[in-house]
């Protein structure tokens, strides 16, 4: 029956267009004028247990645009269009019954670009959305209905020595009425800018004010916004970056000024430093408070082989919202060398060593240092690589937590064969952790995990039209929770002509501890005919467990014909 209701649709559809190509035509010819036919249709069913649903819903949607000019495209460029979209659907389910919704929304838009390529460019436009839509359930019937009106005016005033000048005015009106209490948003903003850039050097500035007003409510919010940002280069090998912005809005009553600096060195691609100090004030109704943080972090490379990195972070806190510090400073070690025969070894560390002083808690200093290393070798006659590393972590803190943590890796990876890759990757982790004591008292946790995932990928070229890519593979956890995926996969892809392709797929997973299996597939059709696109797709899904089974489909078919 599916299959039926797809023809209908489809010759349905091929009819319609076919109707409306000698119109279609006619605006390729005439230039300014493009556009949109497009019909969609969709079913989806849900299956589980105890529930069932269905939702079909066929969508229409008809665009056209014009544009065009008067006297000359440097005097008015207009483009006037309008959206026509019809949506109905019908969903019915075993427990709330049949639901069918319709909406027909209209959208006309106007705009008007004026001297476009000269030194004063500005644009007006105009927008007008009417979204309708009626809804039958089982024991009611209602309608609702959303009208927004959109306009404005914004422009650019090139004034020569590299400043412009730019401004925005927008009107915004969105109503709603219906069932629910309607509402009635009237927005407002304007938007000044002005700005300047000469070779590495830029300064801007802006101020917004935006005035929303909820009539029904009689709700009133006016938000004020100022930025001002400066970049400029003092040296040849530094970059100075600054900006300070203010937000206050009027209904919450919340007021908050930024200001950021950044300070970049580089005297050589062996040294590279960068400074970066934040600051932030936030006042409430009631609290005010101010935060700042400062970061530090520098890169250099003392030989071919070692390279040092280290970092600070200062934060701090005032006021009616806590008062907070922390300081942190770290420093690491990398080591990295490319032996011959394709081996390559490294090695890093890492020391940190933080203090944290707070009103509400307890302060805490920490401290914690990493090692690592890694070695891998790549054979090249037989297109293989192996590698394999550890790690250690420790952390403590002065309230009694420590944490311990052993980590081992390997992996191993061929494409020998052609066409095919083999990966066998292995991981094992090893953590003990003890909380800070809280009251007197602390946590304790112990991990330990062993995970192997092991792969097999394959790709094949189809001719000059097609693909397919399929892998299979299984992990296997063990330790704290043993458990066991195993998952599969295929892809294909072919255009038997130029305008003809398909796609098809199909995925497997299952999973021991849930005792779980998942398999989905996808069937995709793509089909062109004298300049209409079909889209056909199908795609399942079911997933079965030991006390429930669920799935899910979706048919979809879309005909669209742009001009």
């Amino acid at each position: 029956m599916r299959g039926i209701w797809i023809y209908a649709l489809t010759s349905t559809t091929i009819y319609m267009l076919s109707l409306m190509f000698p119109l279609i035509s006619f605006a390729q010819k005439t230039g300014g004028l493009s556009g949109l036919i497009q019909m969609t249709y969709q079913k989806d069913e849900n299956k589980d247990i105890d529930s069932e649903s269905k939702k079909s819903s066929l969508i229409q949607e008809y665009r056209l645009q014009y544009q065009g000019s008067i006297y000359s495209p440097r005097l008015l460029m207009y483009n006037l269009g309008g959206t026509f979209r019809k949506e109905g659907s019908d969903t019915e389910e075993s427990r709330a019954g049949k639901t069918s919704t319709k909406t027909k929304s209209k959208n006309y838009n106007l705009m008007l670009n004026f001297i476009q390529g000269t030194k004063y460019p500005f644009t007006i436009f105009k927008d007008r959305i009417d979204l309708p839509t009626w809804t039958v359930q089982p024991t009611q019937t209602f309608q609702t209905k959303m009208t927004s009106d959109r306009m404005g005016l914004f422009g650019n005033a090139f004034l020569g020595k590299g400043i412009n000048m730019r401004y925005d005015i927008r009107k915004d009106n969105t109503r709603t009425t219906g069932q629910t209490q309607g509402t009635d948003q009237r927005n407002r903003s304007f938007l000044f800018g002005i700005d300047s850039r000469k070779e590495d050097k830029f300064i801007y500035a802006t101020y917004s004010y935006q005035h929303n007003f909820e009539r029904n409510k009689n709700k009133f919010e006016a938000i004020n916004n100022a930025k001002v940002a400066l970049g400029l280069k003092p040296g040849k090998n530094t970059n100075l970056n600054m900006d300070l912005s203010y937000n206050d809005n009027s209904y919450n009553e919340f007021t908050t000024m930024t200001s950021n600096t950044n300070f970049n060195y580089m005297p050589s691609s062996d040294f590279n430093a960068n400074m970066s100090l934040y600051a932030n004030r936030i006042k409430q109704r009631q609290d005010t408070g101010t935060f700042t943080t400062f970061y530090g972090n520098s890169t250099y490379k003392i030989s071919q082989f070692f390279t040092t990195n280290q970092s600070l972070m200062l934060y701090k806190s005032s006021g009616d919202f806590g008062r907070d510090s922390t300081e942190s400073l770290t420093v690491g070690l990398v080591f990295t060398r490319q032996l011959p025969e394709g081996l390559t070894f490294s090695a890093d560390t890492t020391i940190n060593g933080t203090a944290q002083q707070s009103e509400t808690s307890k302060d805490r200093n920490s401290y914690l240092y990493s090692i690592g290393g890694r070695v891998s070798k790549f054979f090249d006659s037989i297109k293989s690589e192996i590698n394999g590393g550890g790690s250690y972590y420790s952390y403590h803190s002065s309230l009694g937590g420590k944490t311990a943590r052993y980590a081992f890796n390997a992996g191993f990876i061929s494409r020998f064969i052609q066409n095919l890759t083999l990966q066998s990757l292995l991981n094992f982790t090893e953590e003990d952790t003890i909380g800070d004591e809280i009251e007197g008292a602390s946590s304790e946790s112990k991990t330990k995990r062993l995970t192997s995932d092991n792969s097999l990928a394959y790709f094949m070229q189809i001719g000059f039209r097609g693909s397919l890519d399929a892998k299979v593979g299984t992990i296997f956890e063990k330790g704290t929770t043993p458990r066991t995926f195993r998952y599969a996969n295929l892809t294909f892809r072919y255009a038997l002509r130029r305008d003809l392709s398909v796609n098809a797929g199909i995925n497997f997973y299952t999973e021991s501890v849930g005792d779980t299996r998942t398999i989905s597939g996808l069937l995709g059709l793509d089909y062109r005919l004298r300049g209409i696109t079909f889209n056909l797709r199908n795609e399942l899904w079911k997933e079965k467990g030991p006390t429930r089974v669920r799935t899910r489909s979706t048919t979809f078919l879309q005909a669209s014909r742009p001009f």
